[in-house]
């Protein structure tokens, strides 16, 4: 199975998702989303795959979240153009399968998640 991981090297539940990835033998294309923007259509379907809306993404702890987006009520498009706008309010990581789209933190419950397929 083809996976692709929505990654930041300076997180560590990125890395240890990747590692995870990585040693389970799977085909893992990494994308750094801050510097290669997820479009506004990767982001819908991203969300389609997780069966969610946008505010499930969010990094509410993000510092540009808390300066732009904290006191904000948005709807689900305008979050998702935000997040586009803003990839740094993304949460991370996400793994993206053909069919299946991962938070994957906390860690150990997407492992669980993860290994049903």
């Amino acid at each position: 199975m083809k996976i692709t991981i929505w990654h930041n090297n300076v997180c560590s539940t990125s890395r240890k998702a990747l590692d995870y990835l990585q040693n389970q033998g799977h085909e893992v294309s990494v994308r750094n989303y801050l510097i290669e923007l997820p479009s506004i259509g990767e982001l819908q379907q991203v969300l389609e795959k997780l069966h969610h809306e946008a505010p499930c993404i969010l990094r509410k702890k993000d510092k540009v979240f808390q300066e732009k987006f904290a006191d904000k009520t948005l709807s689900n498009s305008e979050w998702i153009q935000a997040m586009h706008e803003n990839p740094s309010i993304i949460d991370r990581p996400i793994v993206i399968s053909d069919k299946k789209a991962w938070l994957a933190r906390p860690f150990e419950k997407w492992v669980t998640e993860f290994n049903t397929i």
